[in-house]
């Protein structure tokens, strides 16, 4: 029994370590990349296009 318990310590602790790293390293690459980039490509990538497409609305 003891052994599930050890595993179920191991399993938290791996993924509390890995969600932090991950968010430091996220952090640090969107320093790196810089908001202006960021702003840049969420305003192309969410930008509505002029004219609706009629393909579309026929699926």
């Amino acid at each position: 029994m003891e052994s599930g318990r050890s595993r179920i310590m191991a399993f938290s602790l791996g993924a509390a370590i890995g969600s932090a790293v991950g968010l430091i390293l996220g952090s640090l690459l969107t320093y790196w990349i810089g908001d202006e980039t960021i702003k840049s490509l969420s305003s192309k990538w969410n930008r509505q296009p002029d004219q609706p497409n009629f393909e579309k609305l026929l699926q």
